[in-house]
Parts: C-alpha cells; structure tokens; sequence
C-alpha cells in the first residue's frame, strides 16, 4: 500500500470539515466551517471548489460585472507555512506601484477569540503567486487584505483580493468573518 502524501491528506482533511451551511433565513448570513471553528460569511459570497490543496475554503465575492469578482481564500497548512513576516513579506513582493517601486504594507495586530491576528492591506499591481516576488504579469489597481490568525494547530490565513472597488466593498464582510471565528462544528 502507497503511503499518503501530506497534501493529500489536508485535502481530504478540508473537504471533511470545510462547509458553508446558509440560514434558511435569506437575510442572515450564512456559517463557514473551518477546520474546528465556525465564521460567518455574506449571503451573497458563492462558495467555490477549491482550486488546490492549499486552500480549505474558495469563495467569490461577487463585483459590478463578472471580470470583476474577487476572491476569498482560507489557507491552512498545518504547522508550517512560514512566519507570518516571512509571508508579509512575500504578498509585498508580489506588489508594486504604477511605476514599479514597493508597496508599504498596512500592518495591524489585535485578537479573535483569544488568537493573535495579522492584517495586512497592500494596495496596487498585484502580481500574485506561491514564491517571492512577481509572478507573471501584474493586474493593475489590486487588493491584498490578508488576516493571519495564530491558532494552536497552526495558521490559518485568510485572504480577499481583487479589484480594489470589489475588495472595498466587501472589506466589511471579510473583516466581520476573521472576526467572527469561534469555536465550534466539528
């Protein structure tokens, strides 16, 4: 018998505790399940496949027009990942001005149910990928708002990007869904 890659293991592990169940109540907001806690997330964010192993939960936060849409993306990798500066670091590398000098980061700290949190915005060309710096052509006029969350089981990161009107408009929902995380579910 052929042992089981990590990977594969977090994938089954995700598509075991990872849900999104909506009230039957068309204007409240609908629950998340994410690994042993729960977080509410907007009625009008469309719960997606994952598109790898590295993400327990794909969301699209819908914008004015289809080319528009934004993503909201929970990533867990167990104890491992890296630092959280050293993944600050790599998101600010993926960003540049018009004229293609660095991003300053926005950097703010504070608590959820008892775990430290991260938030990160970065605002400009964003050319997103897995290692440092640029991947591919950048997309002009971006939105990076990252949230590490230190668990004890190690980090989860979630993330909302895409185009900055997009990101801005459901900046209130990401923020009330990082900050809504409990315990509880599975």
């Amino acid at each position: 018998m052929l042992p089981l890659s990590f990977r594969s293991v977090l994938a089954g592990l995700a598509a075991a505790v990872c849900t999104v169940a909506y009230a039957a109540d068309p204007g409240k907001a609908a629950t998340v399940q994410i690994l042993d806690w729960q977080a509410p997330v907007p009625k009008a964010w469309v719960r997606q496949q994952p598109a790898n192993t590295m993400r327990l939960v794909q969301l699209q936060a819908p914008g004015k027009s289809a080319g528009d849409n934004a993503e909201v993306i929970v990533f867990y990798f167990g104890i491992g990942g890296g630092s959280v500066q050293a993944n600050v670091d790599r998101w600010v590398s993926q960003f540049s001005t018009p004229d293609g000098k660095p991003v300053k980061p926005v950097v703010n700290k504070f608590k959820v149910s008892g775990m430290q949190v991260t938030s990160v915005e970065l605002n400009g060309t964003y050319a997103r990928g897995v290692g440092m710096g640029p991947q591919g052509a950048g997309l002009p006029n971006h939105t990076l708002l990252a949230q590490v969350v230190e668990t004890a089981k190690g980090n989860l990161t979630f993330h909302l990007w895409g185009p900055k009107a997009t990101v801005a408009s459901h900046r209130a929902g990401f923020e009330a869904m990082v900050k809504g995380l409990k315990p509880g579910g599975t």
